[in-house]
Order: C-alpha cells, then sequence, then structure tokens
C-alpha cells in the first residue's frame, strides 16, 4: 500500500473528534500561552510587545508529542542575546534604510512566479531555557523543588519540516516532519554541570523535547493552522495569491485591516498606534508564506516609506549567514534579510517580561522554502 493511500485510509479511521482534540492540544502548548500572555499585555500598554503568534506546529503533531519538560525550568529568554546583538560591518548611519529596501523590492519583483500543488517550509527554533522564577501571579507549582538544581540556563534548538498541500473543494492537508538536529548547549561549564546535577532532564524544543525522536504526521484539517497572521487577522491560505500586488493597494489592504484593529481585534488584541510597526511585526508571515512576487515587492516599499523602521547593518545569523538587520522604533522585534536574494533569513523578538519570569523572546531561522508538486518533497537549493 502507498504511503498516500495509508495516510488516507487513517484519515478515514480517525473519528471526527480527534480534530478537536488536536486543536485543544494545540492551544495548550507554552508557546501560544506565551504569545497569548503578550497580546493581553499589549491591550495594556499597546507598544509593549508587538502581539503575533509563533511557529505554527501542526495541532495533530503536538497533541500526540509528549513534551516532559524540565521540572525545573521554563522557556523564556536570555537577555544577553536580543535584537540588536551580533557582529556589524560599517556604520549604522552611513546606511541607507530606503536604498536598501527598495533594491530588495526590485529584486523580489524579479523572483519567477512559481507555483505548485503543496508549499515546502523547514524552519529552525531556538529557545532559551533559564530558572523557574515565582511571582505573584505565577506560583510555585507543587513538587518543584528549590535549590541549587534550578540554577542553570541552556538553549535548545530544533527544526521541523512542514508542507501545506491544497486539495479539491476547501479542505487542505499538512504533514510536519520533526524535531530534527536537535541541539543543547549552555552559556557556561558552570550551566552545565548544574543541569547534569538536576538529573539532566529532557528540556524543551519546539514540539517536543531534547529527548523526543523525529516523527511524521499527516493531517486533514481546516488551514487556520498554516494562516499568515496580520494584526488578529488571519488571511485564508487560498486567497494568498490574490493579495494585492503593488503597493498602493496592498498598504490600503493592510491599512483597513489596521484600522480595525485599533478599533479592537481578536482576543483583545488592540494595534499599535504606529501603522509601520503593525506591518513590520506581521511583515514575515506574508514574505514567508507563499505570496506572489509583486505583493513581497509591495510590502518592501511599503515599509521603506517607513520612518520608522531602520536597517541597521549586517550580521550574522544563528546559522553563520549574513544579512541585513531591519527592525522597527517601539518594538523589539528584528527582520534579517539576505541583502542578494531578498530572501527573509530570520524572525526574532525580544518581548516584554512576564510575571515571575525573565524577558520571553523568539528566534525563528527560515532554512528552506518554496514549492514542490507533491507531499514529502523538497524544493533543490
Amino acid at each position: 500500500m502507498k504511503q498516500d493511500d495509508l495516510d488516507n485510509l487513517i484519515v478515514a479511521l480517525k473519528p471526527a473528534a480527534a480534530d478537536e482534540l488536536a486543536d485543544d492540544a494545540f492551544a495548550r502548548r507554552p508557546d501560544v500561552a506565551q504569545v497569548r500572555a503578550r497580546a493581553a499585555a499589549s491591550a495594556e500598554n499597546p507598544r509593549a510587545v508587538p502581539a503575533r503568534r509563533p511557529v505554527r506546529r501542526l495541532a495533530f503533531a503536538a497533541g500526540v508529542t509528549a513534551v516532559a519538560a524540565a521540572a525545573t525550568a521554563v522557556a523564556v529568554g536570555m537577555p544577553s542575546d536580543g535584537p540588536g546583538d551580533g557582529p556589524r560591518s560599517g556604520h549604522d548611519e552611513a546606511i541607507d534604510t530606503r536604498a536598501f529596501l527598495l533594491a530588495s523590492a526590485k529584486t523580489a519583483a524579479k523572483q519567477p512566479a512559481a507555483h505548485g500543488t503543496c508549499w515546502y517550509k523547514r524552519t529552525r527554533m531556538w529557545q532559551d531555557i533559564m530558572p523557574f522564577k515565582p511571582g505573584p501571579d505565577v506560583p510555585t507549582p507543587k513538587g518543584k523543588p528549590r535549590g541549587r538544581s534550578q540554577n542553570f540556563q541552556a538553549r535548545t534548538a530544533s527544526s521541523f519540516e512542514d508542507w501545506a498541500c491544497t486539495q479539491a473543494g476547501t479542505g487542505m492537508r499538512f504533514r510536519s516532519h520533526g524535531p530534527l538536529d536537535i541541539e543543547l548547549t549552555f552559556p557556561t561549564k558552570k550551566d552545565e554541570a548544574a543541569w547534569k546535577a538536576a538529573g539532566s532532564p529532557a528540556l524543551d524544543v519546539n514540539g517536543g523535547t531534547t529527548a523526543s525522536k523525529p516523527s511524521t504526521v499527516t493531517y486533514r484539517k481546516r488551514s487556520h493552522l498554516v494562516n499568515p497572521v496580520i494584526g488578529s487577522h488571519e488571511i485564508e491560505w487560498k486567497t494568498l495569491a490574490k493579495l494585492p500586488a503593488t503597493d498602493t493597494a496592498l498598504e490600503s489592504y493592510l491599512r483597513r485591516l489596521w484600522q480595525q484593529d485599533r478599533r479592537g481585534g481578536a482576543h483583545g488584541y488592540t494595534a499599535p498606534a504606529d501603522f509601520g510597526e503593525y506591518v513590520f511585526v506581521s511583515a514575515w508571515d506574508l514574505f514567508m508564506a507563499p505570496t506572489t512576487p509583486g505583493t513581497r515587492a509591495a510590502l518592501y516599499r511599503i515599509l521603506a516609506r517607513t520612518p520608522s523602521v531602520r536597517v541597521t547593518g549586517q550580521i550574522k545569523d544563528r546559522m553563520g549567514r549574513l544579512g541585513m538587520a531591519i527592525t522597527v522604533q517601539g518594538t523589539g522585534a528584528r527582520l534579517v534579510v539576505d541583502r542578494t536574494s531578498a530572501q527573509l533569513l530570520d524572525y526574532e523578538e525580544q518581548g516584554a517580561a512576564l510575571p515571575g519570569k525573565a524577558a520571553g523572546g523568539e528566534y525563528l531561522a527560515f532554512e528552506r522554502q518554496g514549492w514542490v508538486n507533491e507531499i514529502g518533497g523538497v524544493p533543490a537549493p
């Protein structure tokens, strides 16, 4: 029996309630809870932190993967490695933000308007583990030991491969494979020794732990699992190719969404007063989705005429790739763009501190993306 036939049989046998259980499992994931908490903080102080969702793992995969987090730690950001760090070349004041972004728009517009059955992406995510810090709203859980075993910092990293495939009708088909290439590092030997003294517990990675083995899940569901997000608005997957392909039309569309979110969006989200900030913190979702070359070029042109957006210099990301760092005033978010291909390399965010925790953060590296003709296929480098 072929793999696709087997997948179809499994889907047919799966009770309908499994879809709802999968969605519930996705909603319970710690990273989703963290983003919701940030969105709530943003509603009180719209400029405190850009509200957005993390890289989205398939809900069914999240539901069947055991997440045995270390009892002595929680995933939050290392303040020493926030946006703005990293080696640079040249001087910030010598960089012409508008010229770079317009050049990127020109490059993006020349890319072929390819299309296929399935959109493939491979994404790497880092998580920083720091000592648990109880606070007024974050009491120490029962059974959580105190003492030296809590006092270590660590960083985990893993990759996932995802396929999103359109089908006849309104359904979609997804496949997720990972976690892959799991890494665990420590800032100092003392931190590693403290982790070992705690029993070398498994630590969180995106979609599992450092003890997880890669798994493959094929899943059919509504496309909200992979829809890109602008503010509080999900953009339906099958409409992505129809997004405006001129900067005037795209800006008009984005301003309409921004004005709606200024009045109050979903989940208590309130958009920032700066339209440029609103666009910037959603830009990575549009750059990484299968939007047309015209839409991506238009997005670069909108950013080019946004006064709060700055190109701050060339940096080297955590994968060792050189790119130009782009930030927006008033947030801790940064995009890293390849200056030759105009491809987005990284998205990172230094968030506001949550009660009982250090400042949270996210770091996503986009390793590969592109159209393929069948689920399981990988585009050429």
